[in-house]
C-alpha cells in the first residue's frame, strides 16, 4: 500500500515522506532518506518533529493546522547535503505525504542580496589570500584602482604594505586558529586640501577576519570586514595629548593631589604630596587602597570616600591626623592638621568614576585656634557643671576618653569612673554596637544633639541621655533617671493593649461568624456545580476510559470540597482568638488549588489565566480567605465574559509601601463605574443579566479583605473588561 501511495513520487525521483495522522513516519523513499539523513533501518520509523521539526522550528501540529485552514502548508529546511528543500504537505486519505523540491538557487540569490546590502565592508578571499567577492561598501573603501581589481595575481597576504600594517597577520592568525580575529589597522592615507595646504589624512579601520569551515573542519575561505573608526581613533589620540598636558599641571600644583579609582586604589600622587608625606620608594607602584588601609579607616577617610561616591558632591573638612601611628608607607612622623577637599570626577577614557583628594597642611593655623578653644572649653565645662548639678553630667572626647564626670553620674552607673578612662571600656553598657555607642557616633557625625533612653539591666534602671557636641569636637553627656516614669508608661501600655485585644476579639468573632455563613453558601456552590457536571458526563458516556477519567476528576473535586470544609471548620474553631490565623501562602499554589476545583468551568469557558507573582510570591494571610478571594475573581471573570473574544484573566502581585498588592484584570463585559461604582461591592448587587449572578461574591471578597485590614477597589470600562486592585496589609 505504501508503494502505491507514493509510487508516482518514486517514479519521478521526487523526495517523499509518508506519515500517519500523528506525524509518525511510515515510509521514506531513497531521495528523501538521503536529504533528512535516514539510514535503511529508520526509513519506516521516527516522528516528523524529530526528523524535520527540530531543524526548522515548525512542528507537526502547526503544519497540520495550516493545511486544515486551507493555507500553504510547507516548510523550508537546510539539509546536511548543502541543499535547501521546501517540503509540501498534502493529505491522502487518512495519511499525509511530504514532497520536496529544491529551492537552493533562490536562497543563494537572497544571500547574495544580503551580502551586497550590508552597511559595513565585507569581502571574501581564498585561504591563500586571493580576492573572490566583495560588496559595494568594501569596494568604495579600497577604491577601483586598487591592485586586487587591476592585477589578476594580486595576493593581499603577500602585499608588503599590509605586512607592515598588520593586516596580513590577521589573515594568517584566522587561518591558523580557525577563529575570528580583530584589530585596529592604519589602512591608508588620503590627501586633504585646505586652501594652499595639503595634508595627509590617516584612515583607521577595525578589521575583522573570520574563516569559513567545511564539514571536515577545513577552511574553505576567509572573510574580511572593515569598519571605519578614524573619528574615534583621532579623538583618542587628541585625548591622550590633553591628558599629558593635564598631568603636567597636576604634577606641579602647590598643594597635594591624590587620585583614586572607584574601588579606592591609589592611581596618582603629585610631587607636592609626595614631599609632604615623605612617601617611601615604590609606594605608588603598590596596590594601596584607601578602603582597606587601617590607618585610613582610623581617621574615617574610607567613609569620606564612600560618601563622595554615593552623594556625588564635593566635601571639604579639616582633620587632625597623627602620622606617627603609620610606619609602612610614610616617613612623616608628626601629628598635623589637614584641610582636605575631596570630590568625584568621571574618567575621560573609560567613563568610570574617580575620586580626587586635595590636601593642604594647616597645622600652624589650628594650633592658634586650639589655644583659644581650650580656654573657651574650660569655661563651658565650668558653666555646665554648675547648671546641671541636679543630673548626671560628663564630657567625652570623640575617641571615648572621659575628661570630666560629676558625682551624680557615677552614682547612677554604680561605679567609680576615673577621668582619663575610656567610656566604652569602663562601662560595658556603652561598648560598641550598643544603642549608646550608635547614638554617640551619630552625634559626632551630625554635630547636633542626640536624645534617647536606654535600660541598664545591671542597675535595673531606665536612663534618659542627651549627647551634645561642643565646639572643640568633644561631647557633653547629660543623664536623667526615668525609671519610675517608664514603669508607669509600661503599665499604661499593657492596659491599653489588653483593652485593644478585647475589642479586636469581639469584632473578629462577629466578622468570622458572618464570613463563615457567606463562605459556606457561596464558595461551595462552584465545586458542587462541578460535581454535578462531572456526574452528568460520567452517566452520559459509555467508554470505560472516560468514566475512569471522570471518576478521578470527581475524587479531586470532592477532595477540594473536603479541604474547604475543613478550613471553614478551622475558622469557626479559632474565632475566640484575637485574629484569624495567618500563614505563609504561595499565590501560585493557592491559585492551582482553586483552578482544580473550578476545572469544569475553566475548560467549558475556555478562559486563559496568566500570572506574574515574581515580585511578591508569598502572602501572610488566612488560607481559606485567600482561596475564597481567588475563586471569586476567577468565577467573576468567567461569568461576565464576552463572546467577542477569548476570555482572559491576568493575576499579578507586587510590594508597595510595606503592603502586598494583587491585581486581577479580565477582558470581559466590564462595568459602568459612573452608574454602578458605588454599589459594586454591595450585598446581592448584580449589574448584568446573567442568571448565574448572585451578587454576593464581591461582597464576600471585600468583607474578607477589609477584615484583615486591607482594601479593594475596581477600575472598569464597559466592553473592555474590569481590573480589581486588592491591597493586603502586613500584620
Amino acid at each position: 500500500m505504501n508503494e502505491a501511495i507514493i509510487g508516482k513520487a518514486l517514479a519521478a525521483l521526487i523526495p517523499a515522506l509518508l506519515l500517519d495522522q500523528q506525524g509518525n513516519l511510515l515510509y521514506a523513499n531513497e531521495r528523501a532518506a538521503g536529504l533528512v539523513q535516514l539510514d535503511d533501518e529508520h526509513k519506516g520509523g521516527g516522528h516528523y518533529d524529530q526528523i524535520i521539526g527540530k531543524r526548522t522550528r515548525i512542528y507537526w501540529v502547526e503544519l497540520c493546522h495550516k493545511l486544515q485552514s486551507g493555507l500553504h502548508a510547507s516548510v523550508e529546511m537546510h539539509c546536511l547535503t548543502g541543499e535547501w528543500i521546501e517540503w509540501q504537505l498534502s493529505a491522502i486519505g487518512n495519511e499525509y505525504v511530504l514532497t520536496g523540491h529544491s529551492i537552493t538557487s533562490r536562497r543563494r540569490r537572497n544571500d547574495k542580496q544580503v551580502f551586497e546590502n550590508l552597511p559595513i565592508g565585507l569581502q571574501q578571499f581564498t585561504p591563500d589570500g586571493y580576492h573572490v567577492d566583495i560588496n559595494q561598501v568594501q569596494r568604495e573603501i579600497w577604491g577601483d584602482d586598487h591592485p586586487m581589481f587591476t592585477e589578476p595575481d594580486y595576493n593581499i597576504v603577500e602585499d608588503p604594505y599590509y605586512l607592515q600594517a598588520g593586516l596580513s597577520q590577521l589573515f594568517r592568525d584566522a587561518l591558523q586558529t580557525r577563529q575570528p580575529v580583530k584589530n585596529e589597522i592604519l589602512l591608508r592615507y588620503k590627501e586633504n586640501q585646505r586652501g594652499d595646504v595639503t595634508r595627509l589624512q590617516p584612515y583607521y579601520y577595525e578589521a575583522t577576519v573570520f574563516p569559513v569551515q567545511s564539514r571536515d573542519a577545513g577552511v574553505t575561505g576567509l572573510f574580511l570586514m572593515l569598519n571605519e573608526i578614524t573619528a574615534q581613533k583621532l579623538a583618542a589620540i587628541s585625548l591622550e595629548k590633553s591628558e599629558r598636558l593635564l598631568d603636567n599641571i597636576v604634577e606641579n600644583l602647590p598643594i597635594g593631589y591624590m587620585q583614586f579609582d572607584h574601588y579606592g586604589f591609589l592611581r596618582r600622587v603629585n610631587q607636592t604630596q609626595r614631599r609632604f608625606l615623605g612617601l617611601r620608594e615604590g609606594m605608588e607602584a603598590t596596590a594601596y587602597n584607601i578602603m582597606s588601609d587601617p590607618f585610613a579607616t582610623m581617621y574615617q577617610l574610607d567613609e569620606l570616600f564612600v560618601q563622595v561616591m554615593e552623594e556625588n558632591r564635593v566635601l571639604r573638612l579639616e582633620k587632625q591626623i597623627d602620622f606617627s601611628l603609620e610606619d609602612t608607607w610614610t616617613d612623616q612622623q608628626k601629628e598635623v592638621w589637614l584641610d582636605i577637599t575631596i570630590f568625584p570626577l568621571q574618567d575621560a577614557v573609560d567613563k568610570k568614576q574617580i575620586v580626587v583628594m586635595l590636601v593642604s597642611d594647616i597645622t600652624n593655623k589650628k594650633r592658634e585656634r586650639r589655644i583659644r578653644t581650650q580656654l573657651q572649653r574650660n569655661t563651658e565645662q565650668l558653666h555646665l557643671f554648675f547648671d546641671a548639678v541636679d543630673m548626671g553630667y560628663a564630657t567625652i572626647e570623640r575617641n571615648g576618653l572621659i575628661t570630666f564626670v560629676n558625682s551624680k553620674a557615677m552614682e547612677m552607673v554604680g561605679i567609680d569612673v576615673k577621668q582619663g578612662s575610656n567610656l566604652f571600656i569602663t562601662l560595658p553598657e556603652f561598648s560598641a554596637n550598643t544603642p549608646f555607642a550608635i547614638r554617640f557616633t551619630e552625634a559626632m557625625k551630625s554635630e547636633v544633639s542626640e536624645t534617647f533612653y536606654s535600660y541598664f539591666s545591671r542597675m535595673d534602671k531606665w536612663y534618659d541621655f542627651m549627647l551634645t557636641p561642643m565646639q572643640d569636637g568633644a561631647l557633653s553627656l547629660f543623664i536623667r533617671d526615668i525609671t519610675e516614669s517608664r514603669k508607669m508608661q509600661k503599665d499604661l501600655y499593657k492596659a491599653n493593649n489588653q483593652l485593644n485585644r478585647l475589642n479586636r476579639n469581639l469584632v473578629n468573632q462577629n466578622q468570622q461568624l458572618e464570613d463563615f455563613a457567606h463562605i459556606t453558601s457561596h464558595n461551595l456552590r462552584a465545586p458542587i456545580a462541578n460535581l454535578k457536571a462531572l456526574m452528568q458526563m460520567y452517566v452520559a458516556t459509555s467508554q470505560p476510559s472516560e468514566q475512569e477519567l471522570y471518576l478521578g476528576m470527581l475524587q479531586e473535586v470532592i477532595h477540594k470540597i473536603d479541604e474547604t470544609l475543613n478550613d471553614l471548620v478551622d475558622v469557626v474553631q479559632i474565632r475566640k482568638n484575637d485574629d484569624v490565623e495567618r500563614e505563609p501562602l504561595y499565590f501560585a499554589e493557592r491559585l492551582q488549588s482553586v483552578k482544580d476545583v473550578l476545572l469544569v468551568d475553566i475548560e467549558v469557558s475556555g478562559i486563559q489565566i496568566t500570572t506574574n507573582f515574581d515580585e511578591a510570591p508569598v502572602l501572610e494571610f488566612p488560607r481559606v480567605y485567600l482561596d475564597s478571594i481567588l475563586q471569586n475573581l476567577i468565577t467573576n471573570a468567567i461569568r461576565y465574559r464576552t463572546l467577542e473574544r477569548i476570555p482572559g484573566l491576568h493575576l499579578r502581585s507586587w510590594k508597595e509601601r510595606g503592603c502586598i498588592v494583587l491585581t486581577a484584570e479580565d477582558n470581559g463585559l466590564g462595568i459602568d463605574m459612573e452608574r454602578f461604582g458605588s454599589k459594586l461591592f454591595g450585598f446581592r448587587k448584580t449589574f448584568h443579566k446573567n442568571k448565574d449572578a448572585k451578587g454576593i461574591g464581591l461582597f464576600i471578597t471585600k468583607t474578607q479583605v477589609e477584615a484583615m485590614g486591607g482594601s479593594i477597589r475596581a477600575e472598569s470600562t464597559p466592553g473592555r473588561g474590569t481590573k480589581f486592585i486588592i491591597t493586603f496589609k502586613s500584620e
